[in-house]
C-alpha cells in the first residue's frame, strides 16, 4: 500500500463529476414471458445487460482521491435451479489501514402477475453486512419475489482505495451474457498496462480524449477515455482438476506502471526483482522473521539438532513445527504477529508458520529459503516483472543433497514435502538470501494413490465374503485421513461408512497411520458384499469393480480453454480375487484393455483370468504427469470414457 500513499502526495486533484451509468431500457411483459434463449437453452438464468464505470475522484468523506466503480447488471431467472443468481455478495477488501466500502445499493425485482408488471424493490434493512476476516468485509443481499421467469435489476458503487489495480472487469461469469460493457476514465497522469485475458475476443473498442477531465496544480490534465463491449458470451464451464476460475475467465486487468507528478517527474511502479528481494529481507514481517531461529531454537528438543542425517533433522523440525503452531486460517506472506508471537500463542497465518519453519531449519544448518506463492483462488501470478500484491501465500523451499523439497507446515496431516492443494499453482518465487531470486514450478513430488485388493468367495447364497484392503499415500491419503479425522471417533467413521457403502456391508474395520502423515493410510475391512442373485439360478453375474467404480467421467466439456491441474501425478489400482464355488463356468466378460496416451502421459490397464474357479481381475489407471494442456484435454477424456465403458460390462457366469 505504500505505493497508493506516495501516489496521493505526488498528485492534488479536483475531478469533475461524472453522472451514474445510463438507466436499461424499461422492461416490457414480453421481456418476462421470454424464456428461451439462443445463447444457452440449458441455461438456467441469463444476463440480458450489463455496464460498469471505473473512474478516480476526490472523496471528501475519505479525504484522498478513490477509485469509484459504479455497476449494473439485468438477469432473467428462467428455471427454479437459477433461483441463487437473485443472491448477491459484494466483497470489500482490505488496503494498507483501509477498507473499500459500497454506497447506493439499489435491485428490484419485475414479474408478471395477471397481465400487470409489478416491481418489486430490495429494502435496505435486507441488506446485511458480514466482517468475514481481518481483511475481508462481505456485504449480502436477496431480491425479493422470485419466480421462473422474473427479471431482477441491480446498481451500486464500490469506492476503493486500490489506485494500483484500478479495477478488474470479468466479461465471462458462470452465466451467458447476452452483452457487457464497461467504461474506464483514466487521467493521463497514470500509466496502466491494459491486458485482455481468456479466450474470447471483444466486439468493440472505443475511446476518445476527454479534455481537461481535471487539475493538478491548476494544470488541466486530460483522460483517456475508453468502453470495451462483448457481446453473446457464453458461460464459463467449471471442471475438475482446473486451478481458479479467474485464471481463463475473458476479463480486462489493469495495472499501474508509472505516475508523473505535477513538474512532469515520474513514479514508477515496476520494478526488479532485485529491488523486491531486497525489500522483503529487509522487511520486519518477512525478512526479520528469519532470523528469529535461534530464538526458537532454544525451546526444541536438542536431541533434534544432534541427528547427523540432515533429511531426518529437517523431517523433525517440520513436524515439530506443525504440532506447535496451528494455521488460525489466515493467508499471508507477511507474519502476523510474529514467530514468537506465533510460538507463544500456539497460532498463526501461513506465513508465521512456514517462516518460522524457514528460520528453525537455517538456524540448524539445513539450507531453507522462503517460497512466494499465489494460492489456487487468488490467481496465478505475473510472471513479466514483479507485482508483489499477487503473492499471499509462502511456503519453505529446503535444499538437502541438490534436491529441493517444498514444504508447508501449516496443516500436521500433510507429509515432509507434500504441498496442499491450495499452495500448488503454477510457480512460486523463491526468495534466496545472497543472490537474485528465481521462478520454480509448485509441485508435489509424492504420487497420489490408492490401491484395493480384495479376496473373496461367493457362497451358495450369492454373498462374496472377503477382505479389503485399501493403501493410499500422496493427496489420496491426505484428504481420506482429513474425512476419517473430521468423525469423533472410529467406530463413528466406520458407522457412518457401513450406511454410506451401497450393496456392502462391514463386518470390521482396522486403521493404521491414521495421523502418521509421513507413512501409507492402511484400511482393512471384512466386508459383505450382496449381488441380490442367488446360485439356485442357472446364470449369475457379476461386476467385481465394487467400491469407488468410476461412473462419471470428470472431463465432459466439448471444448476446454485451460490445462487440466491435478495437484500430482495420479495412481489407482485394484487387485481383485473372487473363488466361485464349484462346477461354475464362465460364458463372457469384458474383454483386457491397455490405453496409452502419447509419450505414456496416461494408461489404462485391465486385465482378467478365470482358472480353479477364481476370477482375478487387474485394473490400473496411471496418470503420469500432474498437468496436462488443453491439446491433451480429448486423450484423457477418452482414456475415462473407456474406462467407465469397461467397468460396466459383468462377467457372465453359468453353473
Amino acid at each position: 500500500m505504500k505505493y497508493f500513499f506516495s501516489l496521493i502526495i505526488l498528485l492534488v486533484v479536483v475531478f469533475r463529476a461524472h453522472a451514474q451509468i445510463e438507466q436499461f431500457p424499461k422492461i416490457q411483459p414480453d421481456d418476462i414471458e421470454q424464456h428461451i434463449f439462443t445463447i444457452d437453452s440449458s441455461a438456467t438464468a441469463v444476463v440480458l445487460m450489463e455496464k460498469g464505470e471505473t473512474f478516480i475522484e476526490s472523496s471528501d468523506a475519505d479525504r484522498a482521491y478513490m477509485v469509484f466503480h459504479n455497476y449494473k447488471i439485468r438477469i432473467k431467472i428462467l428455471k427454479q435451479e437459477g433461483y441463487d443468481e437473485a443472491n448477491f455478495t459484494i466483497p470489500l477488501y482490505k488496503f494498507g489501514n483501509t477498507f473499500e466500502y459500497v454506497r447506493n445499493i439499489k435491485g428490484s425485482s419485475a414479474n408478471l402477475k395477471n397481465g400487470k408488471l409489478i416491481h418489486t424493490a430490495l429494502q435496505q434493512k435486507n441488506v446485511f453486512y458480514e466482517n468475514n476476516s481481518e481483511y475481508l468485509k462481505l456485504v449480502k443481499f436477496t431480491l425479493p419475489d422470485i419466480v421462473e421467469g422474473s427479471i431482477i435489476d441491480v446498481e451500486y458503487t464500490v469506492v476503493s482505495p486500490d489506485i494500483f489495480n484500478f479495477r478488474t472487469w470479468n466479461f465471462q461469469s458462470n452465466l451467458p451474457k447476452l452483452s457487457s460493457e464497461y467504461n474506464v476514465r483514466i487521467p493521463a497522469v497514470y500509466n496502466y498496462n491494459v491486458v485482455l485475458k481468456g479466450a474470447l475476443k471483444l466486439n468493440d473498442t472505443k475511446s476518445y480524449l476527454d479534455k481537461q477531465c481535471l487539475f493538478i496544480h491548476n494544470t488541466r490534465v486530460d483522460c483517456s477515455n475508453i468502453t470495451y463491449s462483448m457481446n453473446n458470451i457464453p458461460a464459463f464451464k467449471e471442471e475438475a482438476f482446473m486451478l481458479a476460475p479467474k485464471n481463463y475467465l475473458s476479463a480486462v486487468y489493469f495495472e499501474l506502471i508509472e505516475a508523473y507528478g505535477a513538474q512532469g517527474n515520474k513514479q514508477s511502479f515496476t520494478k526488479k526483482w532485485t529491488d523486491v528481494d531486497r525489500e522483503l529481507l529487509s522487511e520486519k514481517s518477512f525478512g526479520g522473521q528469519l532470523k528469529r531461529g535461534n530464538l526458537i531454537k532454544e525451546i526444541i528438543d536438542p536431541a533434534i539438532f544432534a541427528i547427523t542425517d540432515k533429511h531426518e533433522r529437517a523431517d523433525k523440525i517440520y513436524h515439530w513445527i506443525q504440532q506447535n503452531i496451528k494455521w488460525n486460517n489466515y493467508y499471508g506472506k507477511y507474519s502476523q504477529n510474529g514467530v514468537d508471537v506465533a510460538l507463544r500463542n500456539k497460532n498463526g497465518n501461513i506465513a508465521d508458520i512456514n517462516l518460522a519453519l524457514i528460520a528453525v531449519l537455517n538456524a540448524a544448518d539445513i539450507e531453507a529459503y522462503p517460497i512466494l506463492v499465489s494460492s489456487r483462488e487468488n490467481g496465478l501470478p505475473h510472471d513479466l516483472h514483479p507485482v508483489i500484491s499477487d503473492f499471499n501465500y509462502v511456503i519453505a523451499g529446503v535444499k538437502i543433497d541438490g534436491e529441493l523439497i517444498q514444504l508447508d507446515a501449516s496443516d500436521k496431516l500433510l507429509a515432509f514435502g507434500q504441498l496442499p492443494i491450495r499452495a500448488i499453482n503454477g510457480q512460486g518465487r523463491i526468495i534466496y538470501s545472497k543472490k537474485s531470486s528465481e521462478w520454480i514450478p509448485l509441485e508435489n513430488k509424492i504420487v497420489s494413490s490408492t490401491s484395493f485388493i480384495f479376496n473373496g468367495k461367493l457362497g451358495e447364497d450369492g454373498k462374496i465374503r472377503g477382505k479389503l484392503n485399501i493403501a493410499q499415500n500422496g493427496l489420496d491419503a491426505y484428504h481420506k485421513r482429513k474425512e476419517i479425522l473430521n468423525f469423533n471417533s472410529i467406530e463413528e467413521y466406520e458407522e457412518a461408512l457401513d450406511s454410506r457403502l451401497t450393496n456392502m456391508s462391514l463386518e470390521s474395520l482396522e486403521i493404521s497411520g491414521l495421523e502418521e502423515s509421513n507413512n501409507i493410510l492402511l484400511v482393512d475391512m471384512d466386508v459383505v458384499i450382496e449381488t441380490g442373485q442367488h446360485l439356485s439360478s442357472s446364470s449369475f453375474v457379476l461386476n467385481p469393480i465394487f467400491i469407488e467404480r468410476t461412473v462419471k467421467n470428470p472431463f465432459n466439456l466439448d471444448t476446454r480453454f485451460y490445462p487440466v491441474d491435478l495437484g500430482a501425478r495420479k495412481h489407482e489400482s485394484y487387485e481383485i480375487n473372487i473363488e466361485v464355488p464349484e462346477g461354475m463356468t464362465l460364458i463372457s466378460g469384458p474383454s483386457n484393455n491397455n490405453l496409452t496416451l502419447p509419450n505414456n502421459s496416461a494408461r489404462y490397464l485391465y486385465r482378467s483370468d478365470f482358472k480353479n474357479n477364481t476370477l482375478s481381475v487387474i485394473q490400473r489407471l496411471s496418470l503420469a504427469k500432474p498437468y496436462y494442456s488443453e491439446d491433451e484435454y480429448f486423450g484423457l477424456k477418452e482414456l475415462y470414457s473407456r474406462m467407465i465403458q469397461q467397468q460396466k460390462i459383468d462377467f457372465n457366469f453359468k453353473k
